[in-house]
């Protein structure tokens, strides 16, 4: 089955938008690793807290997902926020 014009057009759309809503992985690697030219952000960890205490990336910022709103007025609106969780999503 053949695309349309219109269905190359949406999935075009589609994937400009969440590659513009999602940060890349290699661009937080580069954060972790304090390379020269890493994106300025902020690593959210949005894990359980006793999840954090046992392991966490280095630099990341403990905000369970269940204290978020909470947590929101605190956090720094002039830089990106970037959240992660047990899995890649």
């Amino acid at each position: 089955m053949a695309f349309s014009q219109e269905d190359i057009r949406h999935n075009g759309e589609h994937f400009a938008a969440k590659l513009k809503a999602e940060r890349q992985v290699a661009d937080v690697v580069h954060w972790v690793n304090k390379d020269s030219g890493a994106p300025d952000l902020v690593l959210l960890d949005t894990r359980a807290r006793d999840a954090f205490a046992k392991a966490h990336i280095q630099g990341a910022v403990s905000a369970p997902l269940a204290e978020l709103p909470q947590l929101a007025g605190q956090l720094p609106r002039d830089k990106e926020l970037v959240t992660y969780c047990w899995s890649r999503t």
